[in-house]
């Protein structure tokens, strides 16, 4: 009786190994871009077709690879890097395991033309499912062309895990910005479907390679830091606190110029910003750590995207005192944004709580519009009713942020900016599906700037904003021009707008349907027009705000699926003073 236990089959075991290397498009283009940067390459082109899902071409000007080494090049394991074990504790390339070119070939159909500088002709491989077809002559510029076509056209249970072309080219361009980032020196070049997307010419100097990248606003935001702790040196670029992200993808981390992942570091960076930015939000910060390569192993992760220092606790004292030392001199920036104390009332009128009169929605129309409307309590898991007939008491605000009620129940707490935040959502919803809005055009339009990754972002969805009354093209590289806006905003507040749409884009960004991309766009909108947290009203604003809220039933959210009520039961209260219930 055979065993149970048998030796995988060469093509089975190929998969898996392809598949701890090769996740998506993106993990090609950042295996061959950094096998590029390895054979000291000064250009790097890379050229894309269906966000690389069927074409990707990386084209260097390097060494090149010698003809008798390319078979090797294609088997696993095989690499000019490692010569000994020791050698592992000295990693100073990205690459060094040999597992990058034949896993790709594996799960593609790879073409490899290359030429080292001493010969008057190259080498042309065609390979297939990680098998060779041919190898012969051909002419081309010393340096290495590899094409990569049908990825995991041999594993299409692989492929069926791919997400749409635009999510796929976001991470492509992920990958390729990271990689510029960290070698300014080198040019980079990225080409979608014909077009240049990314053209960063080689430089000496950091920030113009991060002004290319992140856009000028982000870098006007930026102030450089340095700090050096015996063999550890740490240099970069961090956000002043009055810039910050809703997701930490503008943090880039680099140890030895390898881009990695590391929650100390994070942890360090955020620790760091702690009590200078709300929660919820991130900083954007460039950080270089150039360390021995015998303090850190860069051999625990397949892609090795993740690394392990040798002394972990010494690393983050380091990040932390270097990006204090730019932050620490700015305090002035806590109390600009009133992060460490609430705002002061004025005794000036406040404008009305729902602006103009497009964008108010009175308790009339919100009581005909819900009559007879279910919705679902969380808490019981049933539909009902709203119960809440009779409007509730005021009785004050607590914090600048919560409107305090009672009635028959007890006392409710009512978050004004969730519950702003539903009732903007629901009326811009109803503008939206009626199109029942009007446009307003500006006489001089408003010229938008933003980053590569955010520009990406916007041309996706761009479509998506001018059916809801946005009116933006583009007039040059990561340059819009923004013409007309819906009739229910301000213009102008309209730039902070757009780039809080892109925000919430950015932060549901794996979302990818239709539907739920103008709800996406919707929720942008509503946050950002709703009033905030730390923010004084006048009676006669809550009166206004509960009367429009009041229909929604208490266990309702507002678009982020955060609670807009807290309701404290006078049952309750009774116990907690120990007295019987009344």
């Amino acid at each position: 009786m055979p065993g149970k236990i048998q030796v995988l089959p060469e093509s089975i075991s190929k998969a898996i190994a392809a598949g701890e290397v090769v996740e998506r498009p993106a993990s090609v283009i950042k295996e061959l871009m950094e096998n590029s940067i390895d054979a000291g390459s000064t250009e790097v082109i890379v050229e894309l077709k269906m966000g690389g899902l069927d074409f990707i071409r990386v084209q260097d000007n390097g060494e090149g690879i010698e003809p008798e080494d390319l078979p090797l090049a294609l088997q696993r394991y095989a690499t000019s890097k490692l010569k000994r074990l020791e050698d592992l504790y000295n990693i100073t390339t990205l690459g060094f395991r040999g597992e990058a070119l034949p896993s790709i070939a594996s799960v593609s159909k790879m073409t490899i033309k290359t030429r080292v500088k001493d010969s008057i002709h190259g080498t042309k491989v065609l390979c297939e499912g990680g098998v060779i077809k041919n190898i012969s002559t051909v002419g081309c510029p010393v340096g290495t062309e590899i094409e990569v076509r049908h990825l995991f056209y041999n594993v299409p249970v692989k492929r069926k895990f791919l997400k749409s072309i635009p999510a796929e080219l976001r991470q492509s361009l992920n990958h390729f910005l990271r990689l510029s980032l960290s070698h300014p020196n080198l040019s980079f070049r990225l080409i979608h479907e014909g077009r240049i997307l990314q053209d960063h010419l080689e430089t000496d100097s950091l920030r113009v390679r991060i002004e290319s990248v992140l856009g000028r606003e982000a870098w006007e935001q930026m102030r450089p830091f340095e700090f050096e702790d015996g063999e550890i040196k740490v240099s970069g670029y961090a956000s002043l606190p009055t810039f910050s992200k809703r997701t930490s993808d503008g943090i880039y981390l680099y140890v030895n110029q390898r881009g990695i992942r590391d929650r100390v570091l994070y942890k360090a960076i955020l620790d760091a910003y702690r009590h200078l930015l709300p929660g919820g939000r991130y900083p954007v910060v460039v950080l270089f750590i150039f360390l021995p390569p015998s303090g850190v192993d860069v051999n625990v992760h397949p892609t090795k995207a993740e690394v392990k220092f040798k002394d972990q606790e010494r690393v983050y004292q380091v990040v932390i005192r270097a990006l204090r030392s730019t932050l620490e001199p700015l305090p002035q920036y806590e109390e600009e944004r009133g992060f460490t104390k609430p705002l002061e009332l004025k005794e000036e009128p406040h404008p009305s709580l729902f602006g103009s009169p497009s964008v108010s929605y009175s308790s009339e129309e919100l009581w005909k519009e819900r009559e007879g409307f279910h919705f679902l309590d969380e808490r019981t898991g049933s539909e009902r009713l709203s119960k809440h007939r009779e409007l509730p008491r005021i009785v004050g605000q607590v914090q600048g942020t919560y409107i305090l009620c009672e009635d028959e129940q007890g006392i409710i707490f009512i978050d004004q900016h969730a519950a702003h935040e539903r009732i903007l959502f629901e009326r811009f919803k109803k503008e939206v599906t009626r199109r029942s809005f009007s446009v307003n055009h500006f006489l001089i339009p408003i010229t938008l700037e933003f980053s590569a990754e955010e520009s990406i972002l916007l041309m996706t969805h761009l479509e998506m904003l001018q059916g809801m009354g946005f009116e933006v093209d583009p007039i040059g590289k990561e340059v819009f021009a923004l013409r007309a806006i819906p009739s229910f905003f301000e213009a102008k507040g309209a730039k902070e707008l757009i780039r809080h749409i892109l925000e919430e884009l950015a932060f549901s960004r794996e979302r990818e349907a239709v539907k739920e991309g103008v709800e996406t766009i919707l929720v942008a909108m509503a946050c950002h027009c709703a009033i905030r947290g730390n923010f004084h009203l006048r009676r006669e604003e809550m009166e206004e705000l509960v009367k429009s809220l009041y229909p929604f039933d208490l266990s309702m959210t507002c678009p982020h699926g955060r609670p807009i009520f807290f309701l404290f039961e006078g049952g309750e209260l009774a116990k907690q003073f120990k007295r019987s219930s009344p």
